[in-house]
């Protein structure tokens, strides 16, 4: 393993990105680079857009090892799994990163890994990693690194003073559920984890707020701290997994959760259970958005018997069908916080409703579509000036998914997961 070239060691750990599915899709090598062969060991480098707070970062995402003591039953890298592996030193990742940054291909750094050995000896190698990065080389932009379970209280504090945002992910909802698929893992300990960075960030947010000048090379967490689910890797439903998820937020210092869908990976355990649906992802992370951004509570969400969001409509709307007691909006006196709430009106355009309704009478859908609302979806939703613009209800028009997207196809097995770089 160590006898590897870094260019060696990034093209394997880079096999494990092919369907990385977080942030924006990898674009080509920048146009001055694309016919050089001055490029080395940079080459197989994950390079994702990610927008975070008001800003826009170009992530350098980064696979410390691969290698893993633990066996979990879903993951590709677990210990039992025969493949090749590899680690980057502290001193590599500090170097990659300096020379992506030399080239103006990214301005940030993600960093997760797999565990070899003690969790204690890999936090202290994050660490020293972040510790090059930012007290050495005086890196002061964007950092989001993965606490690992089994972590010491301290390393915790020290991770999460050096990044900007911290992940804790906890496959699932629930112990019960959990230690099946991941035999070495304790959801209460990584709780605990999750639990102290939650209170480091808390804490720095708070001195910020009180006039605390912000330190750049010590953020202390404040972008937050995201979580990631492996959706169907167990029998929760997504009922369970938002119960979780909402009692994570209202503790405060959360920003997102990670919705990854199980798919089997071969010569695992569970090469053999079929994959779940994208969809069922995309709809997990339809209604974070809603809770986050949107202001809906859980009681806001519609379940089917199973607990289970449907696959065949869009929860925004479905939310609004099961609630016809709060429709029709009149778009040209309700307030923000109900026209959110219609399908096909977004925050921002909401706000420009609001805005401009005191100086513009709308008076169509086509002075609506103007101010960015997506007048087919919100059409059977509202009026204007008392009337209705449309008396067909949006579930009478609509193009319904499949149930099931997976239905007729063969069972796949992959040699990837979209949940590893997160």
């Amino acid at each position: 393993m160590d006898s590897m070239s870094l260019e060696q060691k990034l093209a394997l750990l880079m096999t494990l990105a092919g369907d990385d599915r977080d942030g924006a899709p990898p674009g080509p090598l920048p146009p001055r680079l694309r016919h050089t062969d001055d490029v080395g060991a940079l080459r197989p480098l994950n390079l994702r857009t990610l927008r975070y707070g008001g800003g826009k970062a170009r992530l350098l995402r980064i696979l410390m090892t691969n290698a893993c003591s633990f066996n979990c039953h879903y993951c590709p890298m677990r210990r039992d799994r025969t493949m090749p592996r590899t680690l980057l030193k502290p001193e590599e990742l500090a170097r990659i990163f300096a020379g992506a940054l030399k080239r103006d291909w990214c301005d940030g750094l993600f960093v997760t890994t797999g565990i070899p050995g003690r969790p204690v000896k890999v936090m202290d190698d994050l660490i020293t990693a972040l510790e090059l990065i930012r007290e050495r080389d005086r890196f002061g932009g964007y950092i989001h690194v993965k606490i690992v379970p089994g972590a010491e209280p301290g390393q915790i504090d020290r991770l999460t003073q050096l990044a900007s945002r911290v992940s804790v992910n906890l496959e699932a909802p629930c112990g019960a559920s959990l230690t099946p698929i991941a035999p070495e893992k304790n959801l209460d300990v990584t709780l605990a984890a999750l639990e102290r960075a939650r209170a480091q960030v808390v804490m720095r947010r708070a001195e910020e707020r009180a006039g605390r000048p912000r330190d750049r090379l010590h953020p202390g967490g404040v972008a937050g701290i995201t979580t990631q689910f492996v959706v169907g890797a167990t029998p929760d439903s997504d009922r369970t997994i938002l119960d979780r998820l909402t009692g994570l937020y209202e503790r405060g210092g959360m920003h997102h959760a990670q919705f990854s869908a199980f798919r089997p990976i071969a010569d695992t355990p569970m090469e053999g259970v079929r994959e779940t649906p994208v969809l069922r992802e995309h709809r997990l992370y339809q209604v974070d958005h809603l809770v986050r951004q949107y202001g809906f509570t859980q009681g806001d969400v519609v379940f089917d018997a199973s607990g289970n969001l449907p696959l065949a409509t869009d929860p925004k709307a479905a939310s609004a069908l099961a609630h016809p007691d709060r429709f029709p909006v009149e778009v040209r006196t309700a307030p923000y916080e109900e026209l959110v709430r219609v399908p096909g009106i977004g925050p921002g355009t909401a706000r420009r409703i609001v805005a401009e309704r005191g100086a513009t009478l709308i008076r169509s859908l086509g002075d609506l579509r103007k101010l960015g609302a997506i007048t087919s979806r919100a059409a059977g939703f509202v009026t204007i000036g008392g009337r209705r613009v449309q008396t067909l209800r949006w579930e009478e028009q609509m193009g319904f998914w499949s149930a099931d997207e997976q239905a007729g196809r063969p069972q796949m097995v992959y040699s990837v997961s979209p949940g590893t770089f997160r």
